[in-house]
């Protein structure tokens, strides 16, 4: 069956089904624009706060920037290849993995990946909007927490209204994005150089650090770094499937997902270390007054709304993927997956997942790093990636390659299971308290990648003997 066969109905716009090549119309800036709105937003901030609780300015620039890099290399390696060459989406790339069925424990993690990453930008958003308010006098202190609620609620609703074009919404938002935070961001870090000295700035002592020692504080705040950004794996097929080629999408991947967002991210570093506040809605309001207030708001309406467009993109097509039953939700009704739970945390409790995102990130850490391992392992040292039928991956029974044990692979979802048992086995995922003295050394992601990869190959090599 040729791939042009498997698109049954709607457009690339609006399903999961593979792209055809002469279809593939983004070049490289459009997919790094859409990649910058994606990784550049408060999620930077938030980050960046986080780190400055265990090391300095130096340290932390180093490990900031180290982490985020080597991070996007492993996601830039699994994911862009693929869908570049095929023209799929994440959640269809972890079939030949996981098996047609198995592949619902990636939608899973895809799923959260995004919502919650998604619900961080709203909150986020809801809460600059109501402290730029609060700030300029319009509404009381008292009204704040009711005022963030509406405002997030109203972000929402923006979305699905820009989500009606599909892709080429993404594609249209994101050059223009694009260009707006970066020219933001650089007057943000312009502000905070003009009321903070370089000298005080890496004189400032970290927050909070580790009892552990000098060495445990750096290889948290470089876990930190590179467990977040491997969030950017459940993204990567809805940003770079319109590619025609690999080639164009490994610099925006880098440039944007990689050193892109730790550099945003690094202002919430400094800004932490000594102003005591990474939300630049707050600290920008104490040195430059609400009028700069407005700049700030409009940096976080545009960074937070691109990212949470990517994502909510990512998922819909996602939810697509999962049978053929959802293959056939009308393009309202998979945006609606995305957008509807979002909501429903937003009002009910926000607060609850705002101060618990630590516990969140490190929840990708668990379940995406042996994935991602595992994908590495499949596509490069297995050999299979040439080989991949993509038909295969949208027949939903026997007829599938990627059928397997009633629909499972059975050692794809083993060496899940054991890359995350060693990764809580270093680190605790809720405290990130370290449980073994083993991770100032190795970290935990690492591990846990390598420990997936290594598990894969080993069952797989073994299987394949026997059935042979």
């Amino acid at each position: 069956m040729k791939q042009a066969t498997i698109r049954e109905s709607g457009t690339h716009d609006f399903d999961s089904l593979p792209i055809p090549l002469e279809d593939r119309n983004w070049g490289g800036w459009a997919a790094a624009a859409v990649a910058a709105t994606a990784g550049i937003a408060s999620w930077s901030f938030v980050v960046g706060g986080f780190t400055s609780y265990y090391v300095g300015a130096r340290e932390g620039t180093a490990t900031m920037i180290a982490g985020a890099l080597i991070g996007q290399l492993l996601v830039t390696i699994s994911q862009v290849p693929a869908v570049t060459k095929f023209g799929i989406e994440t959640l269809g790339s972890t079939k030949p993995q996981l098996g047609v069925k198995g592949s619902i424990l990636a939608l899973l993690v895809q799923y959260a990946t995004l919502i919650g990453w998604n619900l961080v930008l709203t909150i986020f958003l809801g809460r600059a909007v109501a402290s730029v308010l609060v700030a300029e006098g319009l509404i009381g202190e008292a009204s704040s927490g009711t005022a963030a609620i509406i405002s997030s609620l109203i972000g929402t609703l923006l979305i699905w209204l820009m989500l009606q074009k599909g892709s080429d919404g993404v594609r249209s938002v994101g050059v223009v994005v694009a260009c707006c935070i970066m020219g933001l961001g650089a007057w943000m870090y312009w502000l905070l150089f003009q009321h903070f000295s370089l000298e005080d700035i890496l004189a400032a002592a970290p927050i909070a650090p580790n009892e552990g020692g000098q060495l445990t504080n750096y290889t948290t705040a470089f876990e930190l770094l590179i467990v977040s950004t491997l969030g950017w794996w459940a993204y990567m097929g809805a940003m770079f499937r319109m590619l025609n080629s690999a080639g164009k999408g490994t610099v925006p991947s880098m440039a944007s997902l990689g050193f892109g967002w730790a550099a945003a991210g690094l202002i919430g570093l400094y800004s932490g270390l000594v102003a005591g506040e990474a939300d630049p809605t707050v600290w920008i309001l104490k040195v430059a007054g609400p009028a700069a207030g407005v700049f700030v708001l409009i940096f976080v309406a545009l960074a937070n709304l691109g990212s949470t467009l990517v994502g909510a993109h990512a998922a819909a097509l996602g939810v697509g993927q999962f049978s053929p039953i959802t293959q056939r939700l009308s393009w309202n009704a998979k945006v609606a997956t995305a957008l509807v739970p979002m909501s429903v945390v937003i009002v009910l409790f926000p607060g609850a997942f705002y101060d618990n995102v630590g516990t969140f990130m490190a929840f990708i850490g668990i379940v995406i790093a042996p994935m991602i391992g595992v994908q590495i392992v499949d596509w490069y040292f297995l050999r299979r990636l040439n080989s991949l039928h993509v038909p295969s991956l949208y027949w939903h029974d026997t007829r599938s390659r990627y059928w397997y044990t009633a629909g499972f692979n059975l050692v794809g979802i083993l060496a899940l299971l054991g890359g995350s048992l060693v990764y809580i086995a270093l680190l605790d995922p809720v405290t990130f308290v370290p449980n073994s003295w083993l991770f100032q050394y190795t970290g935990a992601t690492l591990p846990a990648a390598f420990s997936g990869g290594l598990i894969y190959w080993i069952g797989s090599t073994i299987f394949s003997k026997r059935s042979g």
